[in-house]
């Protein structure tokens, strides 16, 4: 199996032109469509879930951490 990839957004005219273009040369084309992949880096950050409505400083809560040891 082969792959064409059209990297521009093509209007359908376009698009089922091409396909019975490549039908009319003896070409078993199909279109398959895609979503786009969007990689969406996010941080952790101590506002999310249960501490969103609280200002917490990371540091203060590493330096109680390690003081309640001793």
């Amino acid at each position: 199996m082969q792959h064409l990839l059209l990297k521009n957004n093509l209007d359908q005219s376009k698009i089922d032109a091409l396909i019975v273009f490549l039908k009319s040369l003896d070409i078993d084309a199909a279109l398959k469509t895609n979503a786009p992949v969007v990689n969406k880096k996010t941080t952790f950050s101590l506002s999310t879930g249960i501490w969103k409505d609280y200002h917490i400083d990371a540091k203060k809560l590493r330096k109680e951490a390690w003081n309640k040891n001793s």
